[in-house]
């Protein structure tokens, strides 16, 4: 233990922060349809920002899945056409990473689309469906 034990732990810790696996997936359940490309009919925007946060070097994590589908029928869609999604990491949250020595890793994204409200066109007012309890 003599004076590159310090550095040696500094350099493993390093090491742990640039391999952690801390990625966030985009998926989707096949609750609404998801389009990748731009389409006429879908001219509502919609942008949602979100963070997952990951623990002990990212082997820690409540679920890194983040499922398109839910999150813009959540905010009032039925159909989704050119998705955009960006995946990044703000500088305090980089700060708060690394003073943690990677204990907490919080991740920020950002997904944005154009889509369909219920009821906006014939073909998706077939899709849409709502309960109804009379």
């Amino acid at each position: 233990m003599g004076k590159g034990f310090p550095q040696a732990l500094l350099w493993l810790i390093l090491l742990a922060l640039i391999s952690s696996c801390t990625t966030v997936s985009f998926e989707g359940k096949g609750l609404i349809p998801l389009y990748l490309t731009a389409r006429p009919d879908h001219t509502k925007y919609v942008r949602i920002e979100g963070r997952k946060e990951f623990y002990l070097w990212g082997l820690i994590a409540p679920d890194r899945q983040v499922f398109l589908d839910e999150e813009f029928y959540d905010n009032g869609l039925v159909s989704v056409a050119a998705i955009d999604i960006h995946e990044y990491q703000k500088t305090t949250s980089f700060l708060k990473a690394l003073l943690s020595l990677g204990f907490y890793i919080p991740k920020d994204y950002v997904i944005s689309a154009h889509g369909v409200a219920p009821g906006n066109n014939r073909e998706t007012s077939r899709e849409y469906r709502p309960e109804v309890n009379l």
